[in-house]
């Protein structure tokens, strides 16, 4: 009879009433619809199933990731972390029910079976989900895509699917992750550069090789951009002469990414990326993670930073120390797809992955939402509870100290401020609503005071060379620049650990903001963004600007021998 029972609630899911899931009410600025997608064109859905105990994950990411819980550093392994965002039987069952009353299977994406795709026509697709798919055009950026702006699915099913992509999703606008400018004023004794030699000197990393080749970091790479090898040759002569210059970087491909060394390929992230990752991280064994467009060749950040953490949560041992240096506005982001994808930053944080992403250049708003200044914008995934968020700081006009990156004549400004996705996690708690308490927020303030807060650290983004196709180009700025310096700097310590037996750093939040003297507080400088002339300005403490300041080697290694 409970069985029988089971089957007429699943049968009421596959045909009941149907509940608007996402929706938008135009497509974003620059897309235009052209008309109704060919019915028959087939599309490629994954749908995020809902985990059956997404909140034990999270608990345990705080229990394994703050020093003095009686679990930290007692990280989970990979079937561990799935068994917690696994959907219940319960959901599997009604959502399979609903595809095979529409003639559909799918299949998992995902080991946990959190993520599954289902390969459908237009026609198939808009009567599953009440959609109307059409066909959107872009030409600044080169883009036709089949999208709908709105979808449902059955009522009874809306707390089982967390999102189904591509839907109201539209591929972004790639921004900038560096600028070229000769605007910033740098300390006479780095002759007019931040190398590397200039980063150590100012941080206090060692250039001696790191003793553990167990330990792998990181870097990302999206749009197809590869890192060019013979620019890395070239840039460790010229900036490491003590090191050999043949040292190079291994390649993770994710979803058919490349590394074809064509020259019209070179990315200057990619290039940034590997050149100060090797250049600072010295001995410690560097992969390129380089993501490409899968089978819908569409160059798109959203599925790049999906299919990427989806890849390294399918690894036994993933890279433990992670670097991404590309962002989206909160505001180009669904609030479901952007939910998802931290979950899968959570689990990397369970398994003990120190996930370290830049918070953009575009100081606290967004200029290129076409939705106004406010609520002021955070870029994500920087904006996700479970990576560590780094600003930009460059040097201030007497030379004497980091200020925070404020640049007008190049539009750069270190990303900070609060998110509109995702509320403010325990660990920032006391020194957030302290900051707040000292500037007066309140509700009524042009930002979500109840938001998680970036950045959590800060380091230098501006006036360092790189080798771009064989020439050393010099005064590149960004806080891409930031989050490699950092992660570098992590990826020494964890390597460290490593070779005294002790596991790595994981997840970095909760003992940053345990040990905020660990870094250099920064009370200078502000972030302002779109036609703002003032944001949040630098306070003595943490702020939404350089959040607690530069980091300090010493101090850190301490902390990690002590743990």
């Amino acid at each position: 009879m409970l069985k029988a029972l089971g089957l007429l609630l699943l049968v009421g899911a596959a045909r009941g009433g149907f509940t608007v899931l996402e929706r938008r009410d135009s497509p974003p600025s620059g897309f235009s619809r052209v008309g109704p997608s060919p019915p028959d064109t087939v599309l490629s859905l994954r749908l995020a199933l809902t985990p059956n105990n997404l909140s034990g994950l999270q608990e345990r990411v705080y229990d394994v990731s703050t020093p003095g819980n009686s679990r930290y550093g007692q990280y989970l392994s990979k079937e561990e972390a799935e068994s917690f965002v696994a959907p219940s039987e319960d959901t599997l069952n009604g959502v399979n029910l609903w595809l095979k009353t529409n003639n559909l299977t799918s299949s998992p994406i995902t080991a946990a079976g959190d993520w599954i795709a289902v390969s459908l026509t237009v026609s198939q697709a808009n009567a599953l989900l009440a959609a109307d798919f059409s066909t959107f055009q872009n030409a600044d950026i080169n883009q036709t895509v089949h999208r709908t702006l709105s979808y449902s699915v059955p009522t009874t099913l809306k707390a089982s699917i967390n999102t189904v992509y591509p839907t109201v999703t539209f591929p972004a606008a790639k921004p900038p992750s560096t600028k070229n400018t000769k605007t910033s004023t740098i300390p006479r004794h780095c002759l007019g550069n931040w190398t590397p030699a200039c980063i150590q000197e100012l941080y206090g990393i060692p250039s001696a090789p790191a003793t553990s080749t167990a330990n792998t970091f990181g870097v990302s790479g999206f749009y197809n951009e590869f890192a060019d090898i013979s620019d890395l040759t070239a840039f460790l002569k010229t900036f490491r002469p003590d090191i050999d210059r043949n040292t190079t970087f291994s390649l993770i491909s994710v979803d058919n990414g490349i590394n074809n060394q064509l020259p019209a390929g070179v990315g200057i992230g990619a290039d940034i990326n590997t050149q100060y990752a090797v250049g600072l991280a010295t001995g410690v064994p560097v992969a390129f993670i380089s993501t490409g467009t899968g089978s819908t060749g569409t160059i798109d950040v959203f599925s790049g930073l999906l299919d990427q953490s989806n890849y390294l949560l399918s690894l036994p041992q993933p890279p433990q120390t992670v670097v991404l240096g590309y962002s989206v506005f909160e505001t180009d982001m669904p609030p479901q797809l952007a939910e998802s994808i931290c979950n899968s930053y959570a689990q990397l944080a369970a398994r003990g992955v120190s996930y370290i992403v830049s918070t953009g250049d575009y100081g606290a708003s967004n200029p290129m939402g076409g939705i106004g200044c406010t609520p002021w914008a955070v870029p994500f995934p920087s904006s996700c509870p479970f990576v560590t968020a780094v600003g930009g700081t460059e040097f201030n006009a007497d030379e004497s100290a980091e200020s925070a990156v404020n640049i007008s004549t190049a539009q750069f400004a270190s990303g900070g401020g609060f998110s509109n996705l995702f509320n403010r996690p325990r660990y920032q708690d006391a020194v957030v609503s302290a900051y707040l308490k000292t500037i007066g927020a309140t509700s009524m303030s042009p930002f979500n005071i109840s938001g998680r807060a970036v950045p959590d650290v800060s380091a230098m983004a501006t006036g360092s060379p790189i080798v771009l196709q064989g020439l050393v180009d010099t005064f590149w700025e960004g806080t891409l620049f930031s989050a490699t310096i950092f992660a570098s700097m992590i990826s020494l310590l964890t390597n460290e650990r490593i070779a005294a037996g002790k596991p790595g750093l994981g997840f970095l939040n909760p003992l940053i903001y345990q040990n905020p003297t660990a870094f250099t507080d920064i009370p200078t400088g502000s972030n302002p963004g779109c036609t703002l002339t003032n944001a949040f300005n630098g306070t003595v403490g943490w702020d939404p600007v350089t959040g607690f300041g530069s980091p300090i080697y010493s101090k850190l290694r301490e902390l990690s021998n002590k743990l």
